[in-house]
This record gives C-alpha cells, sequence and structure tokens, in this order.
C-alpha cells in the first residue's frame, strides 16, 4: 500500500503556482522592455518624420536649428549658443537637394546654407517652439518631399512641380484665408 502511495502523484501548491507565474511575467516584461527600448532606437529620421522626430527629442521649449554637413551625412542641432551633434539614426537619402521657391514663384536650388568651421551646411531646418518650421522642398534619391512651414505634415510627392504647387498653394490659403497663426 505504501509502494502504492509513493507512486502516485502528487499536484501544485498554490505557492508553487504563484512563484512560476511571476517567472514568467518577469521574463515576459524584460522581453517586452527590451523590445521597445530596440523599436525606439531603430526610429529613424528621415523627410517625412523631421518635425515630429525633432520635437520628441528636442521638445517645444524654444527653436531649434538642425543642420548636415558632408553630403548631408553629419548632422547638428544647435539650440541657442550650444550646438550638440545628432546622433539617431539618420535617413535623409542619398544625393540630396533642397530647393526654395522665390518670390515670382521659381524652383530655386539652395546648394549652401552657410558655412561652419569651413565646412559647407548641406542642409538646415529650423523648428520654432510655435511649432512652424523652415519650409524647403526636399529631393533625394528616394523621391520628393514638401516640407511645409506653419503647421502642416510633410508629404511624399511625385516631382518637384508637384511640391512647387503645395508650396503655392499654402502661400495663397495662408495670405488669403487668414490663417497664419
Amino acid at each position: 500500500m505504501d509502494l502504492h502511495k509513493s507512486l502516485h502523484h502528487r499536484g501544485f501548491t498554490l505557492i508553487e503556482l504563484i512563484v512560476v507565474i511571476l517567472i514568467i511575467s518577469l521574463m515576459g516584461f524584460m522581453v517586452f522592455s527590451t523590445m521597445v527600448k530596440q523599436e525606439k532606437a531603430i526610429e529613424s529620421l528621415s523627410p517625412l518624420s523631421l518635425k515630429k522626430s525633432l520635437q520628441k527629442e528636442f521638445g517645444k521649449t524654444e527653436d531649434i536649428t538642425f543642420f548636415c554637413i558632408s553630403k548631408s551625412t553629419d548632422c547638428y542641432v544647435a539650440k541657442g549658443d550650444e550646438i550638440i551633434p545628432y546622433t539617431g539614426i539618420l535617413h535623409l537619402g542619398k544625393d540630396i537637394e533642397i530647393h526654395k521657391i522665390d518670390k515670382k514663384n521659381r524652383l530655386l536650388e539652395i546648394e549652401e546654407f552657410g558655412r561652419i568651421k569651413d565646412n559647407k551646411i548641406t542642409f538646415k531646418y529650423n523648428l520654432y517652439k510655435n511649432g512652424s518650421t523652415s519650409q524647403i522642398i526636399l529631393a533625394n534619391s528616394e523621391g520628393v518631399y514638401y516640407l511645409p512651414s506653419y503647421f502642416g505634415k510633410a508629404k511624399k510627392v511625385d516631382t518637384l512641380d508637384e511640391a512647387k504647387e503645395l508650396w503655392i498653394k499654402e502661400e495663397y490659403d495662408l495670405t488669403d484665408k487668414g490663417n497664419y497663426y
């Protein structure tokens, strides 16, 4: 009879079940938090996410200038008198071109935004604490992007002419409808 009792399996106690659940929960939390950190680290700065990413990283408390040198591969953020190297992942594309529209609605390519320590500034983007930004058209190997000033969202378009039309339309809307601030 004692042999029969020793062969008989006994169930888990409540404490054992709680310990197992806690261990599984802890392991799940560690895996989840690692995935969230990796997701944040993978987020890259692209023409479409430029404004949102800079606001998220540097806040809206003061004006900042994001600028790049060396064919837009080395980028920096200027906050007041301080210049900070941008250490995030850049995905601005290869062979970047920056365009603006002049007063006669002509498309102009901007090849240089000035110099810093004898390096040519190839890209410059201002983000103001009120949420407005530099208005530019950015073209690269992946497409053409219209980055509006004021409070609009960046858009990928098919051609420079389409971006130019968006620029002109926004300017018209702001001056004729009183949407400015």
